[in-house]
């Protein structure tokens, strides 16, 4: 996914390691549970947010809180600490992940997984089916096919292609009541590229909320974010889409409110052969890379509902959008197609977003 999304609100903000540490020198517990304020004369004292971050899953996620909540900082190193036992569990670049083990195992016997793995592996299934078979995190032996997974893309042959798409699809995967994962195709590989980050949050809000945080805005890679609450003074937590053609612009912003958002595009991971360009987010049901649409992002209750419908939506375009928003009220997509860079299409509604189109 595509760095598009952007906070638009300029906040005051200081900087909070992972750790908890500023960046350069170790604060005070009494600094850091302290109350920032730019003050300004004939004009009420403005709080500064604090900005806390921490590198994982091959990105940065980022916590910004409310010095106003003391539990905020400890909530939120608490919950990126989680993201590092949650990328030992759903990345396939670790060899002693679960999920590897998963790939590794599972087309011999049944294995056996943690609660969490075989949730998010329910709900993965649960989504395959909904977006007629547009999101697929069984797809993996397809992304390597193209060489995506390594970051080293190649034209792959028909007859690679073809063995590629034949070991990928859910109709191999059996959830077995007690815990167990077993499949029928030695050469399907999952891989949670396409929600895990959102997983991820989704944890982070869940702990933000337990520790009795009720306003912060969570993100990852700057293409994933859950906003906690309504934001600076109520007003939503203001999220800009950067265009993917024109990089200085946006094309919408957006006013958040206890949601989460998605956003898919494919401009910075790709190549070109013969001036045919080839985008790393495939089409599973195809086996070659979705064309047609150049932004999906989606607005809904969970991050991992928002990543892996954002994916389903630039895989199935316009047409599943219009069906599942249909659907599913709440479910928001907005959508950039190529056949038209300058207007953007809003598909479903919902009281937690507030959509305005345009570089405002």
């Amino acid at each position: 996914m595509p760095c598009s999304i952007k906070t638009k609100d300029k906040l005051p903000m200081r900087e909070v390691n992972g750790d908890g540490a500023m960046p350069n020198r170790a604060p005070s517990r009494r600094e850091v549970f302290s109350r920032w304020h730019t003050c300004r004369p004939s004009a009420p004292p403005r709080e500064d947010w604090i900005r806390i971050s921490h590198s994982a899953m091959a990105c940065t996620f980022d916590a910004i809180v409310s010095p106003e909540c003391e539990p905020g900082i400890g909530a939120a190193q608490e919950y990126l600490r989680s993201v590092d036992r949650l990328e030992s569990i759903l990345s396939v670049f670790r060899a002693e992940s679960e999920v590897s083990m998963l790939n590794r195992s599972a087309a011999e016997h049944p294995v056996w997984v943690g609660p969490e793995l075989f949730a998010l592996l329910q709900c993965c299934e649960r989504l395959h089916r909904e977006t007629d078979g547009a999101f697929d995190v069984t797809s993996g032996a397809l992304t390597r096919c193209w060489g995506f997974e390594n970051r080293s893309p190649a034209l792959p042959s028909p007859e690679a292609l073809k063995a590629a798409r034949g070991s990928s699809g859910f109709r191999h995967v059996t959830l077995h009541p007690d815990g167990a994962v077993s499949f029928r195709s030695a050469g399907l590989r999952i891989n949670f590229g396409s929600i895990g980050k959102g997983y991820a949050l989704d944890q982070g809000a869940a702990t933000m909320r337990a520790r009795g945080v009720t306003t912060a805005l969570l993100s990852a890679a700057n293409s994933s974010a859950f906003a906690l609450g309504s934001g600076p003074g109520g007003a939503g937590w203001r999220v800009g889409l950067r265009h993917p053609v024109f990089k200085n612009q946006r094309f919408a912003t957006l006013l958040l409110r206890s949601c989460a958002l998605g956003t898919s595009g494919q401009e910075e991971q790709g190549f070109e052969i013969d001036g045919q360009r080839y985008g790393h987010i495939l089409d599973p049901r195809s086996g070659f890379p979705a064309r047609g649409v150049l932004s999906a992002t989606v607005l809904a209750g969970s991050a991992a509902q928002s990543d892996a419908l954002a994916t389903a939506f630039f895989v199935g375009g316009m047409p599943l959008a219009e069906r599942y928003c249909a659907a599913h009220p709440g479910i928001v997509a907005v959508m950039l197609l190529e056949d038209d860079l300058s207007r953007p299409i809003v598909v479903g509604s919902s009281n937690h977003v507030e959509v305005n189109l345009g570089n405002i």
